[in-house]
């Protein structure tokens, strides 16, 4: 989008949709991004694909996407190495070596081979993982996973009122986390491993292709 008072085109870093918050270098001018979300829009180009993110067309099908890959990978992979291989092999690596079975000590582990899959998806989506969206002028569909693995969301375009990023405390902490929720008859939400930048190019692309289809035009260009 471009600044309100000097008109210089603002970079998507300094834009922050979570604090509504835009800031423009050129002039040093501060503004509530809310109050000029007709612009971010006209402004908004699908086929600009920031890094990390994808666009493509089949047919009567836009497909855009954004992988989940995060330096985060680069502290939980060792620790997942030492955490998991040190808790599972301490219970039930000795177990193997004596050929012999303690039930008690096996359902202690139980936790802990829990936590290991549910850490070591989030270590996998942070290398490998995407969010990927099939969206047509009835409705479509969000994936979220690895490669063929993962969750699929569909809804149709007539059950969503309108699309817009949210933010829910993440613990106890003051930290958030931050995802695209599409409001209607029901909440779809997506996008809670994305960056910034890759959240907002998802999110503007819903909201661009949903007020075309409400306006009843192609959103294919």
């Amino acid at each position: 989008m471009n600044c309100p008072k000097c008109k210089i085109q603002i970079p998507h870093e300094k834009i922050n949709i979570k604090t509504d918050v835009g800031h423009c270098t050129s002039c040093d001018h501060l503004f509530k991004i809310s109050e000029h979300l007709d612009q971010v829009l006209d402004n908004f180009d699908i086929h600009t694909t920031p890094k990390g993110t994808w666009h493509s067309e089949e047919r009567d099908v836009t497909i855009i996407g954004a992988s989940t890959r995060s330096p985060i990978a680069l502290f939980l992979v060792p620790f997942m190495l030492i955490w998991s291989g040190g808790s599972l092999g301490g219970i039930y690596g000795f177990q193997i070596i004596e050929g012999e079975f303690n039930l008690l000590i096996s359902l202690f582990g139980i936790p802990f081979i829990l936590g290991s899959i549910f850490f070591w998806g989030i270590a996998f989506m942070a290398i490998w993982g995407k969010v990927e969206a099939r969206l047509d002028r009835q409705g479509g569909s969000i994936f979220t996973g690895i490669g063929s693995i993962g969750r699929t969301k569909k809804f149709s375009w007539q059950e969503v009122s309108s699309i817009h990023e949210k933010h829910r405390r993440a613990n106890t902490t003051n930290t958030y986390a931050s995802y695209i929720a599409l409001e209607g008859k029901r909440r779809i939400t997506f996008g809670t491993g994305l960056n910034e930048s890759r959240r907002f190019y998802l999110l503007k692309s819903f909201q661009s292709i949903h007020g075309k289809v409400k306006s009843n035009k192609h959103f294919i260009r």
